[in-house]
């Protein structure tokens, strides 16, 4: 049985983690261990504020039957983001004689003895500090935009946004791209109020889905942006000049 576990985390499910990987493999390597004698486990589309993470719950739980003297991973963020988690993994990880291998940060490793437990908890108390103040910035450049009448976030299907960030209906479809053109998604509803059923009509467009025409046939606001050419949100309203 493998003494050596990995995990990795990443808050998207799309989200990059060959860094991770590659930089945990080259740790086994150093330390003469084959990567695939190794139990791996990982979290994608989970934040490490989440205590529930299924893959994190099942290592915590192997850790606690003694199987393990390392746990590798690439940075004290993958464990967690909340100080409360990040405590009693370590505790857990303590009580096992566990050892924690960090391949990117300032400390190397944090051993069941609390050898570089107070460097490891100043790293994570900085990243936490720079997360916060992160967040704060990007909250902050949304609200400005919004306040501009900027559109941010995904971009309504059958619209688009030029250059400065402001919303335009689509009339004119890249095909190739994928794009659904805001009189198709019109035309589509029309169809689903004459009591076609939406899988078909769905059928006729290649670039957008079943799920996706249902979403906006059952939002009656966002309907209307279709049937309608009205908006509440004055962002969209603006855009629907060009077509009432």
């Amino acid at each position: 049985m493998t003494s050596i576990a990995t995990y990795i985390r990443a808050s998207t499910d799309t989200q990059e983690t060959t860094h991770q990987r590659d930089a945990i493999n080259d740790w086994l390597n150093e330390h003469d261990t084959d990567p695939d004698d190794v139990d791996r486990y990982a979290d994608l589309g989970y934040s490490g504020s989440d205590p529930g993470r299924d893959q994190f719950s099942e290592l915590i739980d192997a850790i606690d039957t003694g199987e393990y003297e390392y746990v590798v991973v690439w940075e004290i963020s993958r464990l967690a983001r909340l100080g409360s988690i990040y405590q009693r993994f370590f505790e857990r990880c303590e009580d096992a004689g566990t050892t924690v291998a960090i391949t990117d940060g300032w400390i190397s490793e944090v051993r069941p003895d609390g050898t570089g437990k107070l460097i490891a908890d100043i790293s994570a108390a900085v990243a936490e500090e720079e997360r916060r103040r992160t967040i704060k910035r990007v909250e902050a450049g949304v609200a400005s935009a919004q306040e501009q009448g900027k559109w941010t976030g995904r971009v309504p299907t059958g619209f688009r946004h030029d250059d400065d960030g402001y919303l335009q209906v689509l009339l004119d479809p890249d095909r190739e791209d994928g794009e659904v053109g805001y009189l198709e998604v019109r035309r589509a509803l029309e169809r689903v109020n004459d009591d076609e059923s939406i899988r078909a009509v769905a059928r006729d467009l290649p670039n957008l889905t079943r799920q996706g025409l249902s979403k906006i046939h059952k939002d009656s606001d966002r309907r209307q942006w279709y049937l309608g050419a009205e908006a509440a949100d004055d962002r969209v309203d603006i855009a629907l000049e060009t077509v009432r």
